[in-house]
């Protein structure tokens, strides 16, 4: 029972911002937890129908891996069960038909999760969440539609201002060679990922008016459970040259570059430091990956609901997560998508700036990029970022202030 219970807690563990209806209240995360503790102080004799119905729920999303903020409007089996049998079809339409859905809601939850690990073969997952719905949809990418091998021209370019080598290597093959080049010349290789956010920034797929790239520094890929810190992580943004911010003021609640870059890296610092808790803090995740926790994502009327997303402007746009290995004592390690990502976000509320599944694609191979120059800065044995500003998060050094494409 206390094995039972202990998968319950892992669903309730990276929830954020979602309300569910249980025993006829709204519900947020810390509620469920306190219902799941009062459930766990009791025998099971003792738990009436709708305890024991949240049990069999967080039980089967812990086996499915599906994430609580896939359910709508109900913390319930019944709500669950709509989930998966969405996630059945999905699945179904790219693996071929796989007959009829289990019955019994353990059998469906064991199923969707052998079927998801076998779409990953071949498709990429991402979510889509509105921020009118408050709660999230699920899409596939065939990875053949991707090409991560080609760089782009825009980042090639960008590569051959600053490095030298031959442009017609593959794109491992290209970056692999300007980071160890860079961390060679420069003693990290920050360079050549504010080369990839630049050429991003002119990708016409992309039509960005910011993007933003996290990941850990490199420093502490030993001790996954103290990246806790605002130095732990390299985290910058990077805005479209010629956006101005004064058309977004009222929403901003400033017209100031700096500030946007400031409230962004405090954001995404503490969804960082959040993320590593939960994952390998003691009695959480421990590095297991949940879907949603940390895949590729969609956002649309993003700052419909949250001050938080109205303060970086972001209107719709797009993640590529990606994880990231490594070595430590001769024994491979990973760490999970959610701790590495790439944003894109379009400020514009106008609907034909809605970002889109095209979108996502290209976000998606910058990510793949940018993944290569990090885990490439971690076989080197180096950093991203040498010159580590001292400033707290509120007040930055210079160094880590957003830059606008085309000035310092």
């Amino acid at each position: 029972m206390a094995g039972i219970l202990d998968a319950c807690a892992r669903p309730l563990v990276y929830s954020r911002h979602h309300w569910l209806l249980y025993k006829g209240e709204y519900r947020v995360r810390a509620d469920l937890r306190s219902a799941l503790e009062s459930i766990r102080s009791r025998g099971p004799a003792a738990w009436d129908d709708e305890e024991s119905d949240l049990v069999l729920t967080l039980f089967a999303l812990n086996a499915s891996a599906v994430g609580l903020d896939e359910l709508v409007e109900h913390a319930s089996s019944a709500a669950l069960r709509t989930v998966l049998q969405e996630r059945y079809a999905l699945y179904e339409g790219v693996l071929g038909p796989a007959g009829r859905s289990p019955e019994g809601l353990l059998d469906l939850a064991h199923q969707v999760a052998r079927m998801r690990g076998l779409v990953q073969g071949t498709h990429e997952l991402y979510s889509v969440i509105d921020g009118r719905a408050w709660y999230r949809t699920e899409g596939v990418i065939p990875r053949a539609e991707l090409d991560p091998g080609r760089l782009a021209d825009a980042v090639e370019q960008e590569l051959a201002a600053l490095f030298d080598g031959p442009a017609a290597a593959g794109a491992e093959q290209r970056l692999s060679s300007v980071t160890r080049q860079a961390i060679a010349e420069e003693g990290d290789s920050a360079s050549v990922v504010r080369a990839i956010m630049r050429a991003a920034l002119v990708d016409p797929a992309l039509r960005a008016d910011h993007v933003t790239v996290t990941c850990p520094m490199g420093d502490l890929l030993d001790r996954p459970s103290e990246m806790t810190t605002s130095q732990a992580f390299f985290t910058e943004t990077q805005l479209r040259d010629g956006l101005e911010l004064g058309d977004y003021a009222e929403r901003l609640g400033h017209e100031s570059a700096e500030q946007l870059g400031r409230t962004i890296k405090a954001r995404m610092l503490k969804l960082k430091r959040g993320a590593i808790r939960s994952l390998y803090g003691p009695g959480c995740m421990q590095g297991q990956f949940v879907e949603k926790h940390g895949g590729h994502m969609i956002f649309r009327n993003e700052d419909a609901h949250y001050r938080g997303h109205q303060a970086i402007g972001c209107s719709s746009g797009g993640r590529g997560s990606f994880g990231l290995r490594y070595r430590i004592d001769g024994t491979d390690q990973e760490l999970t998508p959610m701790v590495g990502d790439f944003r894109v976000v379009r400020m514009s509320h106008d609907e034909a700036d809605t970002f889109d599944a095209d979108g996502l694609r290209e976000t998606i191979r910058y990510a793949e990029w940018i993944r290569i120059v990090v885990e490439e800065t971690y076989r080197a044995g180096a950093v991203i970022r040498v010159d580590q500003p001292v400033a707290g998060v509120d007040q930055p050094a210079a160094v880590d202030q957003p830059v606008i494409a085309g000035h310092p």
